[in-house]
């Protein structure tokens, strides 16, 4: 009954709030009834009314990805959601790709959760975003493809954008996720070079997998700046 309810307000939100395309906008809306409890990111994309074919796509050439997204304990991911217009853009074009292609453009649009050594950070939203500028975030396609194709994140003068395309002003979450709306699909991501990639699996390794070390990296940190401001003060008292 309260998920019930709760669908149905973001239904109602939907309607209202839908109409106005995705836009450079500082007037941003968050809906979270219940803290997305029990909500699954496919109920609450089928209850927006405006994603039916990302929907279609994904439970086609992604059928593994759209089983994960029923379930509310698995939905702890950041969605860039692209409404039916923005599908409509592409014409003809999904008609000429591979299944494979297609697949990889639908893992663009699904973030998994960020992690640090801690835990878990909270679920991506507006002010998590302007929070922190511009973020790099991990695909679907990435990971699967250990390509590590990544999308980007920047708030500029009030605008939230991905990949450059402004996000629309309402945002949803599901029991641990959140859902953003785009009007415009993200057909290419730019692959890292072979630098980035080494960097990025040596900080997973580092501080991810070996938290003992993680431990003594800081530790040594902490020591190396003690000994550093120690021998400034006796330089001073030399002088």
């Amino acid at each position: 009954m309260r998920n019930s309810l709760a669908i149905g307000a973001i239904a109602t939100a939907a309607l209202l709030l839908f109409p106005v395309p995705a836009q450079a906008s500082t007037e941003t809306e968050f809906i979270c009834p219940d803290n997305g409890a029990g909500l699954s990111a496919v109920e609450v994309l089928e209850s927006t009314g405006n994603h039916d074919v990302f929907l279609d796509y994904l439970r086609e050439y992604d059928p593994e990805g759209y089983k994960i997204l029923t379930d509310p304990a698995a939905s702890d991911k950041t969605i860039w959601a692209p409404t039916d217009a923005a599908f409509a853009k592409l014409g003809d074009a999904p008609e000429s790709a591979s299944p494979e292609d297609i697949k990889a453009v639908l893992g663009y649009h699904i973030t998994p959760p960020r992690r640090t050594p801690e835990g878990d950070y909270p679920i991506v939203t507006f002010d998590y975003l302007a929070d922190g500028g511009q973020i790099i975030h991990q695909t679907r396609t990435g990971i699967l493809t250990e390509s590590d194709q990544r999308v980007r994140t920047k708030v500029e003068d009030g605008v939230y954008t991905v990949e450059g395309i402004p996000l629309g002003p309402t945002a949803w979450c599901t029991q641990a996720g959140s859902i953003f709306s785009i009007d415009t699909v993200i057909t290419d991501v730019a692959t890292p070079s072979w630098f980035e990639r080494i960097l990025g699996q040596a900080i997973y390794i580092v501080f991810f997998q070996n938290p003992l070390v993680t431990a003594i990296v800081a530790l040594g940190s902490v020591v190396l700046v003690g000994l550093l401001i120690l021998r400034l003060v006796r330089r001073r008292r030399s002088v």
